[in-house]
């Protein structure tokens, strides 16, 4: 198959599975507020949401995942960009030497994944997704970056929502990371 045609076919499945799917909720750690850590489960945060990361979804080295904002409050919640990533090792050590981009930051060619992000209002009970993007490339003599724990606040100066994705980020060599901009689902919850 010409390689044109074999990357259209792939940004066309990652693209459905990035966007099509609202994933079910991951493992949390624990409950760290000193740290400005907070658990996301199923009881609603002070802060009135919850964010869940879905499941990897793996292309041939192109990797994928859903994070799931909801809001479980009683009051309209607003965001607009992009959710602030961190990355934690297995003793959630902050990890260095990974950069986390906004949009795809050329890791691949995803529909929707670098449209400019505008402004997201949920309701009560309603849902925004946004996705991360990384290939898990491994080259030269370092060992592979294998990502554990993450944290996501929804937006700038929000309490960070510690997350354990099932099977965690395996970013391989390549030291970087893709994160979308927040986006109505359409859902409810």
């Amino acid at each position: 198959m010409p390689r044109s045609v074999y990357d259209a076919v792939l940004v066309t499945l990652v693209g459905l599975l990035v966007g099509s799917v609202i994933w079910t909720v991951s493992a949390v750690a624990y409950d760290d507020p000193a740290a400005g850590w907070s658990m996301s489960n199923p009881v609603c945060p002070e802060e009135g949401i919850r964010v869940t990361a879905g499941p990897v979804n793996p292309a041939l080295g192109l990797r994928a995942m859903d994070l799931t904002l909801v809001n479980c409050g009683t009051r309209a919640y607003r965001v607009q960009g992009y959710p602030e990533i961190r990355l934690y090792d297995q003793d959630q050590q902050r990890l260095t030497g990974v950069t986390v981009v906004h949009g795809s930051g050329g890791i691949a060619t995803v529909t929707g994944f670098d449209d400019p992000p505008g402004p997201v209002t949920l309701a009560p009970g309603e849902t925004a997704s946004a996705g991360l993007l990384w290939r898990n490339t491994t080259t030269g003599l370092d060992g592979p970056t294998s990502v554990p724990y993450l944290t996501v606040a929804a937006r700038s100066g929000s309490l960070q929502l510690l997350l354990k994705p099932d099977g965690g980020l395996d970013l391989g060599t390549t030291g970087r990371l893709g994160v979308g901009p927040w986006r109505t689902t359409g859902g409810t919850r």
